[in-house]
């Protein structure tokens, strides 16, 4: 969680432009920095996703492709929880500890998304 904080922070679609020498260094900088920034985030993906965040030319696109895979995942995983809790039944052979600690995992994982 703390690193898509901290790169949400470096990831923006702003352009660097600037017309004094000044600006020229520190636009040259964000480039540099944002450059890095889709490399590295095209590099963290599994490569089933790698197409999805290589479709887009900067860093902003990248990390909302990325973002979107994640959030289809979250959502899917969160129906087939909600599947699982409401066709939960006790095994035959399952006691009743063993069977509350399953529903309650289930329903920890549910409030995690």
């Amino acid at each position: 969680m703390i690193k898509q904080k901290v790169w949400a922070a470096v990831v923006t679609d702003r352009l660097a432009s600037g017309s004094g020498a000044k600006n020229n260094v520190s636009a040259e900088a964000w480039d540099l920095m944002s450059e890095s920034a889709l490399a590295t985030i095209q590099m963290s993906v599994k490569p089933v996703h790698l197409y999805s965040v290589t479709a887009g030319s900067t860093a902003k696109e990248a990390w909302d492709a990325r973002k979107e895979i994640f959030e289809a995942r979250d959502n899917a995983r969160l129906l087939q929880l909600m599947h699982e809790l409401s066709n939960l039944k006790k095994g035959g052979d399952e006691n009743i500890i063993k069977y509350t600690s399953r529903a309650k995992g289930i329903r920890q994982e549910l409030s995690m998304l």
